[in-house]
C-alpha cells in the first residue's frame, strides 16, 4: 500500500467520525465552533511549540524547502489573478476561487506528514506554517478587499494584528525561542505542552469533518471545478517544480508537494463571511477539496517520490 494512502486512511476516518457526530446530533452543530476554537487557539500552539522547541535543526536542511513552499503560494496567487479575465465569475466568487487556490489546511497536512515521515516531517511542516501563514493571509485579505462585496475594509493595522496574534505563529515563534535557549526541553512544562499537543490533531480532524457541507457542492459547480482543479492539480505541480529547482529531494520534496496539494481550510469561509466573499462557494470548495484530496494527495506524493 502507498504509505501516504495508508496514513490518509486514519486521518479521513477521523474526519468521517466528525461528520457523523454532527449529522447524528450526538454533538450538536452549535458546539463545534467552540471545539474548533479550543483546538486552534489552545491545543495547536502547544503542539507546534512542543515540536519546534525540541527539534534538532543542526541535523536538518530545511531552508530550500521552506522557501519553495513560500514561493509556491505566491506563484499560485499571481497565477489566479492573472487568469481572472478568463474566469467567468463575479468579484465575490473570484475571491472564493482565489482562497481555494492559495489557502491550505496546515494542521491536516501536519497530521499526515507526522504519520508518514515522522519527526522530520512534523518539524518541516511546522516551519512552513509559520512562514507561509502571514503570506497567505495578506494575499487573501488583499484580494477580498479589492473584489469582495463588503463595505468593511480592513486597514493595515488590522491585517498586521491578525497575523502577529495568530495562535499558530505564536506557538511556532515561542518554540523557536525555547529551542535556541534550551528551555523546556524536558520537565513538567514540556510534558504538559506535549500532552496538550497530542489532543490537538484529533480534535482538528473531527472539526474538519463536522464542517463538511455536502449541500454546498451544488453551488456554482463550474466555478467549484475551477477552484478545486487549481488547488489539487495545478498547485502541487507548481510547488513541486519550485522545490525541484531549488535542489529539494527525497522526503522534503514530497512534503512540499503535500503542502501544495493540501485541501482548503475552514478559515477561508470565515474570511469570506467577514469581507464579502462567496460563502457558499467557499464552503463547497472546502468540502470538495477535502474529499478529492484523498485521491490526489497520494498520487501527487507518489509522483514526487519517483522524481526525487
Amino acid at each position: 500500500m502507498n504509505p501516504i494512502f495508508g496514513a490518509l486512511l486514519p486521518i479521513f476516518a477521523v474526519i468521517g467520525v466528525g461528520w457523523a457526530l454532527r449529522r447524528s446530533g450526538l454533538m450538536p452543530a452549535e458546539q463545534w465552533p467552540a471545539i474548533s476554537r479550543l483546538a486552534y487557539v489552545g491545543l495547536s500552539p502547544a503542539l507546534l511549540f512542543s515540536v519546534i522547541s525540541r527539534a534538532d535543526f543542526a541535523a536538518m536542511t530545511v531552508a530550500p524547502a521552506v522557501l519553495a513552499a513560500a514561493l509556491g503560494f505566491v506563484a499560485m496567487g499571481v497565477l489566479v489573478v492573472a487568469l481572472k479575465p478568463l474566469i467567468p465569475a463575479d468579484g465575490p466568487a473570484f475571491t472564493s476561487i482565489f482562497q481555494g487556490a492559495v489557502r491550505w489546511n496546515g494542521l491536516v497536512i501536519l497530521a499526515l506528514a507526522t504519520l508518514s515521515f515522522g519527526l522530520d516531517g512534523e518539524v518541516l511542516v511546522s516551519l512552513i506554517m509559520v512562514v507561509t501563514i502571514p503570506i497567505v493571509n495578506v494575499m487573501a485579505v488583499t484580494v477580498l478587499t479589492v473584489w469582495g462585496n463588503s463595505d468593511k475594509k480592513p486597514d493595515a493595522k488590522a491585517v498586521l494584528w491578525r497575523i502577529v496574534s495568530n495562535p499558530l505563529i505564536l506557538g511556532c515563534v515561542a518554540g523557536g525561542v525555547a529551542n535556541v535557549f534550551g528551555w523546556f526541553q524536558s520537565g513538567p512544562v514540556a510534558d504538559v505542552l506535549a500532552l496538550m499537543g497530542r489532543a490537538a490533531l484529533p480534535l482538528i480532524l473531527l472539526a474538519v469533518g463536522a464542517a463538511l457541507d455536502f449541500s454546498a457542492l451544488n453551488a456554482r459547480r463550474h466555478l467549484l471545478a475551477i477552484s478545486v482543479t487549481m488547488k489539487l492539480v495545478v498547485a502541487p505541480l507548481v510547488f513541486g517544480a519550485l522545490a525541484w529547482s531549488f535542489g529539494v529531494r527525497g522526503e522534503a520534496l514530497a512534503i512540499v508537494v503535500l503542502v501544495g496539494a493540501s485541501p482548503g481550510a475552514a478559515s477561508a469561509y470565515v474570511l469570506a463571511q467577514q469581507l464579502g466573499g462567496d460563502r457558499r462557494l467557499t464552503a463547497g470548495d472546502v468540502t470538495a477539496s477535502t474529499l478529492f484530496s484523498m485521491i490526489t494527495l497520494p498520487l501527487a506524493v507518489w509522483i514526487a517520490t519517483q522524481l526525487g
